[in-house]
């Protein structure tokens, strides 16, 4: 794993927006994964800007990472409405790029062969940017979960529960969430996890401190051939200095 440590947000944001842009301006069919919440946002804006009326002629899909159980893009506070709202509609990606989770279907377990047999069929994926959660989640993948683990359905943990309140505009009951699974990132050629902010720099050095292990997901960064953990000053500030 390597260490990308940058001076700010702003520069995190362009650093991951360039490295997001080249896969989907390559000319091969990339499939792409990326988060919902705070930390991207700075990076779909640029991507945005620089995708600008090209989207539909590029050769990229888009699978989605996760989504809270019973919610979908027209639930405010989502994580679909927060691609849609800063990434798919800025961009203008149109629906036969994008392959979610139906997370308010009747059978999710379909919903997550789904999702498994997509993968299996057009990756695997080949680039995976993942936000590493207060308590060392990837996607809603919660400490404990196995690194073999494919898509799946997850009770919440109640850090996670009490952390997503900030994304809705008033309170939700979560209880569960539906994710790709730890395989799928283990597997992709590309992985890049995410942090900034001070708020995220004691998990960042758990992960940097402690030994692999399922109680930490974010700790599989370590043991995957082509992964960097792109982190701020802020989010960096418990390491030792080298």
């Amino acid at each position: 794993m390597d260490i990308e440590r940058v001076t700010d947000y702003g520069a995190l944001s362009e650093r991951l927006a360039a490295e997001v842009l080249s896969c989907m301006l390559d000319s091969g069919e990339n499939l792409i994964c990326l988060p919902s919440g705070d930390t991207p946002l700075g990076a779909f804006k640029i991507i945005a800007s620089k995708l600008s009326g090209k989207s539909n002629r590029l050769n990229f899909k888009l699978v989605g990472l996760d989504e809270w159980v019973g919610m979908g893009r027209d639930t405010k506070g989502s994580c679909q409405s927060c691609m849609f709202e800063h990434l798919y509609k800025p961009c203008a990606i149109g629906r036969d790029k994008i392959i979610e989770f139906n997370a308010q279907s009747t059978d999710l377990e379909m919903e997550c062969r789904k999702m498994d047999r997509f993968i299996a069929e057009n990756g695997p994926i080949d680039l995976a940017v993942l936000g590493i959660g207060m308590n060392g989640h990837l996607g809603l993948n919660e400490p404990g979960t196995s690194f073999s683990q494919s898509s799946h359905i997850v009770p919440l943990s109640e850090t996670t529960k009490k952390v997503a309140q900030k994304y809705f505009p008033e309170p939700v009951e979560l209880e569960k969430g539906i994710t790709l699974g730890l395989k799928h990132f283990l597997e992709a050629k590309r992985l890049i996890l995410i942090a900034s902010g001070k708020q995220k720099a004691e998990i960042v050095r758990r992960i940097m401190e402690e030994e692999v292990s399922e109680r930490i997901p974010a700790t599989i960064a370590k043991i995957h051939p082509d992964s960097t953990l792109l982190i701020d000053h802020h989010a960096a500030s418990a390491l030792q200095e080298e």
